[in-house]
């Protein structure tokens, strides 16, 4: 191999690991994301036997969450750091959980879980509570990203400094 075609392999070898490392930024976010998506999804098609308007709610939540995804992947070609729909999902999933919760703790649960009994709700009341933290755990990152503070961006400068 001549200099000048290592010198681009190189350069091409750098570039591909700043890429990789721009979207392995929001690697958590994209796990949580598809968490949230079959766990919605799930709901959706346990609820669809069931009569009411209810059985509704999973399934916008299902294709928010898939909206969300398609931003994420998005991020693999474009190195901003805008999460608008992102920020949107979770904003609306955050409130579903509280919502949910909410709805639970009336004593209505069965109308919006109907195929899970007295002990079923308690689970679901655990998951919803779990699913809470985890909403706002990703809102303050994702503001972190979107103002460019977060930790990983530290690195990843870093790493781009290194290689130049």
């Amino acid at each position: 191999m001549s200099d000048q075609n290592k010198a681009r392999y190189d350069k091409s070898r750098r570039e591909l690991s700043l890429t990789s490392m721009y979207f392995n930024r929001y690697l958590l976010i994209r796990y949580v994301t598809a968490g949230f998506f079959f766990a919605n999804l799930y709901w959706f098609f346990l609820s669809l036997g069931t009569q009411g308007a209810m059985k509704w709610v999973p399934f916008c939540l299902t294709v928010i969450n898939a909206v969300v995804a398609v931003e994420q992947v998005s991020k693999y070609w474009r190195r901003d750091s805008k999460l608008p729909f992102t920020k949107f999902g979770y904003v609306v999933q955050l409130i579903s959980n509280f919502l949910s919760l909410s709805i639970i703790v009336a004593g209505s649960g069965t109308k919006l879980f109907p195929f899970l009994g007295q002990k079923g709700l308690s689970l679901a009341t655990t998951v919803l509570l779990i699913g809470l933290g985890i909403c706002f755990y990703l809102l303050v990152r994702i503001r972190l990203i979107e103002k460019n503070q977060d930790r990983y961006l530290q690195q990843i400068n870093k790493f781009a400094q290194s290689i130049q």
